[in-house]
C-alpha cells in the first residue's frame, strides 16, 4: 500500500515536471512511477521542448542513456530476486 503510494506521488511530480517543459504528462508520469528517483533525475535534466528543438539535436543525451539503462537493470534484477527466485526455490 505505502509502496503504490510512493509510486503515484513520484509519478505525478514527474508528470508535472514533463508536462511543465513542454513534454507530454502521461510520459512523465510513467518515469515516475515505473522508474522512481531514476526517472526523476532523467525528467529534471531533460532539457525543455524549445531548448531541445534549438539545438536541433534530437534524443536523449549520454546521461539519461545511462540513467534508463540502470533503471532497466534494477527492474530485471529485481523481478529475479522477487519473482523468479521463490518460484525455483
Amino acid at each position: 500500500m505505502q509502496i503504490g503510494i510512493g509510486l503515484l506521488i513520484f509519478g505525478a511530480i514527474c508528470a508535472y515536471i514533463h508536462g511543465k517543459k513542454g513534454y507530454s504528462p502521461i510520459a512523465g508520469f510513467c518515469w515516475g512511477f515505473f522508474f522512481d528517483l531514476i526517472g526523476l533525475a532523467v525528467v529534471l535534466l531533460e532539457k525543455t521542448k524549445e531548448e531541445n528543438e534549438q539545438s536541433g539535436k534530437k534524443g536523449l543525451s549520454v546521461l539519461q542513456w545511462l540513467l534508463i539503462f540502470v533503471g532497466i537493470g534494477t527492474l530485471v534484477i529485481m523481478a529475479l530476486v522477487f519473482v523468479v527466485m521463490p518460484l525455483l526455490g
